[in-house]
């Protein structure tokens, strides 16, 4: 049997040997500028973009963060914390966890902290008592801010995690920040902004703290992207020609998961055809599909309405894209920074071929963001009016839509569209789960799983939040 001593003594960061001390220069740049001021942040990246790589990359390939650090040198570990298998989401075990992710990081610290850090552990794995594991942290981070060291605890799949955070674990995180304010911070990885977790019960300056700093991941760089070709392909003992290589950077616009598919496409298809024929080929490959379908449904309703416009659009007029929705600029702009489209030659493209290829495909089946024209008071769902709402619809929609991202409860949206003598009878809540329903069949692509009008199962007896711009699938 592998004892847990023998484990912890492996070498973890095999996966990131082949990665090059340059990989992802651009970003870890701005991470490094982020620890070197002690500040927190968030790592955003769609399905596929590489995030929980890049976070590991950080965590296990030290020396090569060291080298975007300025000078003077500091001491700063980043510790990898998996919450994703939380047995429970007890506070005991919380902080049992941050305890033995510190001990499997121990050969990383200095020699006098590894058996303390060790003890502390094997005395503490088994406590029930929250104050016992607590304590032991606590001593813990003492040593380290006496020593002037930085320690940045790495949070990756953080919006899973959210799902079954509790209160009392949000302040506990808050809590240990502000404790050792000059010695620990947090970098959480996420596939999209806090915004839509919509059961987040985190403490209000916690949410700041983590999103005040957002660095967004997107296609790999042309040098990134050509070492990863090097390192899939190299395993068949035919490395790729220069055409080659150059359509498959074309296809994929280097986006990690997409270009690792069409490498082991390339590997795996006997007689391979010309590479001006792969789109075509790719395109129908259900694993580069699955690839695409991920990205796509990562972006929110209106973002994919606005991929839609502008990829038929331009193929259309072949010039600068115009828009009467409202947003529109910004929209493209949030894309931009997310890496999904970007300016080149005088006019917008997405990262790659394969995915606008993609976007042509599925870009009209989105129905876009949800707005009040304030002049003329006509509610639009895209650039389609909505003249079917009954008024009680329409009543609760225009207060949804002045009031969005925020929780609502039965109450808020009973009082906002039934009037004063309808309430003096009783309006039970299930008139307005009648009207809900109303509005879900007429603006959800699928009602059973709603984007827009999404349940907040909060206390003292849950509402709804309202995102108009069709939160992510």
């Amino acid at each position: 049997m592998v004892t847990l001593e023998q484990r912890s003594s492996w070498e973890p960061d095999w996966p990131w040997r082949d990665h090059p001390a340059t990989y992802r220069s651009e970003e870890v740049r701005t991470l490094a500028r982020w620890i070197t001021i002690g500040a927190s942040g968030s790592v955003v990246g769609l399905r596929g973009s590489g995030r929980s790589n890049l976070l590991g990359f950080l965590c296990h390939r030290p020396e090569a963060l060291r080298g975007y650090l300025p000078p003077p040198a500091f001491d700063v570990l980043l510790v990898p914390v998996d919450l994703n298998n939380l047995p429970d989401p007890t506070l005991a075990t919380f902080y049992r966890v941050l305890l033995r992710a510190f001990y499997e990081q121990r050969t990383r610290l200095p020699g006098e902290l590894q058996p303390l850090t060790a003890q502390l552990f094997y005395e503490n794995r088994a406590a029930t008592d929250p104050f016992l594991p607590q304590s032991a942290l606590r001593e813990l981070l003492f040593q380290l801010q006496a020593g002037a060291r930085r320690v940045v605890l790495v949070m990756d799949r953080f919006d899973a995690f959210c799902r079954m955070i509790t209160p009392e674990l949000g302040d506990t995180l808050v809590g240990l920040r502000d404790s050792f304010r000059d010695t620990l911070s947090y970098l959480i990885g996420v596939r999209q902004s806090l915004v839509y977790l919509e059961t987040l019960e985190l403490a209000s300056d916690f949410i700041r703290l983590l999103t005040t700093h957002t660095c967004h991941l997107g296609p790999l760089s042309e040098t990134d992207a050509r070492q990863m070709i090097a390192r899939h392909t190299k395993v068949g003992g035919v490395l790729p020609t220069e055409q080659a290589i150059r359509q498959l950077l074309a296809l994929t616009g280097g986006y990690p998961s997409l270009l690792k598919s069409a490498c082991q496409w390339w590997l795996l298809t006997p007689n391979c055809p010309p590479p001006e024929h792969w789109l075509a080929a790719l395109i129908g490959e259900p694993a580069i599909r699955h690839r695409l379908h991920e990205v796509w449904s990562g972006l929110t309703q209106e973002e994919q309405q606005a991929l839609g416009e502008f990829v038929v659009g331009q193929e259309r007029r072949q010039g600068a894209v115009t828009s009467r929705l409202p947003r529109h600029e910004e929209v493209i702009h949030a894309l931009s920074l997310k890496g999904v489209c970007r300016q080149a030659e005088g006019r917008w493209r997405c990262f790659g071929m394969l995915f606008e290829a993609y976007v042509r495909q599925a870009g009209g089946l989105s129905r876009g963001a949800i707005w009040l024209d304030e002049e003329s008071q006509t509610l639009y769902h895209g650039a389609v009016s909505l003249d079917e709402l009954t008024p009680k619809e329409r009543g609760v929609l225009e207060f949804l839509i002045k009031r969005p991202r925020q929780r609502h409860s039965y109450t808020d949206l009973i009082v906002s569209a039934w009037s004063d003598e309808e309430r003096y009878h009783g309006v039970t809540n299930d008139s307005l789960f009648q009207v809900i329903r109303g509005l879900r069949q007429k603006l959800e692509p699928n009602p059973a799983e709603p984007l827009y009008l999404v349940n907040w199962r909060g206390k003292p007896g849950g509402g709804y939040l309202f995102f108009p711009e069709g939160r992510p699938g």
